[in-house]
């Protein structure tokens, strides 16, 4: 495996270069606005770590799919794959490294993010306010993080699977759009069975019964469906595609 010359491979590109930027502006901005708005919004006149990182989720849960897509299925889509296989020919090895620098460039974009959130609360409450929480550090770990991660392990699953840029991107964009809006149909109308139904597709609200500790089986169920199933397909599907 060679995670460092995917990565390298990934960022070495005019696209990418803009991606990033546009990446860091977005995380910034909704840093800044999630901690800074605070004080001046709430009745508390105080700037929360978490209510931060929930506003900071936003432009994340597009950004992570973008990237995670990208590097697992942008070489099946140039036809660059061809040359790759050619000099690295061990296939799942080419794979697990693409999957692998998938998720050290999301780690350390994540990274970056929750340390502009603190960075934002700590100014919006110190200096605009009477104060800054972080006592809901645990919320973030158990709620937030979960569901990034949620949102990281759906797209690569999309990418794999898929192994097109422009289908991964509708799959791992639009599919938790059109689950949440189901979702929100449920609640509005009171089905039971859509509101069941949904629940097996909600990658989201399984996370966070994970990361709460409040899981049943059924919250395995979407793990299964969204995430370990496509995986394998796309696994198989890596090693058997034609190229060329």
């Amino acid at each position: 495996m060679r995670p460092l010359l995917d990565i390298r491979a990934y960022l070495d590109t005019r696209a990418a270069a803009i991606m990033v930027a546009i990446s860091l502006i977005l995380v910034a901005a909704f840093a800044g606005l999630g901690g800074l708005l605070q004080p001046a919004l709430l009745p508390v006149n105080t700037s929360d770590f978490e209510n931060t990182v929930i506003v900071l989720t936003l432009p994340l849960t597009l950004i992570i799919p973008i990237i995670a897509v990208l590097i697992t299925a942008g070489e099946w889509s140039d036809g660059s794959i061809q040359v790759t296989i050619l000099q690295r020919p061990g296939r799942l090895a080419v794979l697990a490294s693409k999957t692998l620098a998938a998720i050290v460039v999301v780690g350390v974009l994540v990274a970056i993010s929750l340390a502009l959130a603190a960075l934002a609360t700590w100014i919006g409450g110190e200096m605009l306010g009477d104060g800054a929480s972080f006592d809901s550090l645990d919320g973030v770990l158990s709620t937030q993080l979960p569901v990034i991660a949620v949102t990281l392990l759906f797209s690569l699953a999309m990418g794999l699977a898929l192994q097109s840029t422009v289908l991964g991107l509708i799959a791992a964009i639009g599919f938790p759009f059109v689950v949440g809006t189901a979702s929100a149909v449920g609640v509005l109308t009171g089905s039971e069975f859509l509101t069941d139904l949904v629940r097996a597709f909600d990658l989201q609200t399984a996370a966070t019964a994970f990361g709460n500790g409040e899981a049943t089986a059924f919250e395995l169920i979407p793990l299964v469906l969204l995430v370990i199933l496509p995986a394998a397909f796309g696994i198989w599907r890596w090693s058997h595609r034609e190229v060329g």
